[in-house]
C-alpha cells in the first residue's frame, strides 16, 4: 500500500522478507498510519488476508465502502 508512503513488507534480508509476505505479517505503524481511515485499513486487511477463503474477491473489494 502506498497510502502511507512505503510498502507493507520490509526486511533487508530477502528470506525474512519473503517469510513476512507468506505469513501476511504487516502492521499499520504509527505515526505513518495514524491519519489513515479505519475504512481504508479494513479494506487493506481484507485484501491482504492470508487465508484465500477469507480474502476479498474482486466483487467484494468493489463493494467495500472505502
Amino acid at each position: 500500500s502506498r497510502l502511507c508512503g512505503y510498502p507493507p513488507f520490509y526486511d533487508e534480508n530477502d528470506a525474512k522478507l519473503f517469510e513476512q509476505i507468506l505469513q501476511a505479517e504487516y502492521e499499520f505503524d504509527s505515526p505513518y498510519w495514524d491519519d489513515i481511515s479505519d475504512s481504508a485499513k479494513d479494506f487493506i486487511q481484507h485484501l491482504m488476508e492470508k487465508d484465500p477463503a477469507k480474502r476479498f474477491t474482486c466483487e467484494q473489494a468493489l463493494q467495500h465502502p472505502w
